[in-house]
């Protein structure tokens, strides 16, 4: 059983989550990819870095007490960033690099989810479910995003 608390995954295990996505795109967009494929890069590169400086800025408006929330009893770690999920084919199958967008957008849904199921206090619930839909949004722009740009 795991213990964690609000602020520590606010500010640190999910901004930095954000940022290895990022770099992990960010190298590969240095390397020899398809035009769409380097839309698309682009695109994620700045989304994972705007959601990690987003991060700062909702916990400056959340309330102390609600980011010294502590998770009692977690049966699952935070999600690590796999670099293997972005296989080196997604530089030029754009399918690909989505479905790696996906693995990483669904690793941070699952886990709030999950913390949804254990939190007991109603105020931090609420943190988390709007952290969950924006994650669940955001995904849903970036397929729409990469649906444009496959119909280039």
């Amino acid at each position: 059983m795991r213990f964690e608390q609000t602020r520590a995954i606010l500010q640190n295990l999910v901004p930095n989550y954000h940022r290895a996505v990022s770099d992990y795109y960010l190298a590969m967009a240095e390397g020899d990819v398809s035009p769409r494929v380097r839309l698309m890069l682009d695109y994620l590169i700045d989304h994972e870095q705007h959601r990690a400086l987003a991060l700062g800025e909702f916990c400056r408006s959340a309330k102390p007490h609600v980011l010294d929330y502590w998770f009692k009893g977690l049966e699952i770690n935070f999600p690590e960033v796999q670099e293997d999920v972005l296989e080196e084919v997604a530089r030029t199958d754009l399918d690909q690099l989505i479905r790696s967008e996906v693995i990483y957008k669904n690793g941070l849904i699952n886990y709030f989810g999950h913390l949804l199921d254990h939190c007991t206090s109603k105020e931090t619930t609420n943190l988390f479910q709007a952290l969950k839909t924006q994650e669940e949004k955001a995904m849903k722009r970036m397929i729409r995003h990469s649906q444009g740009l496959a119909d280039l």
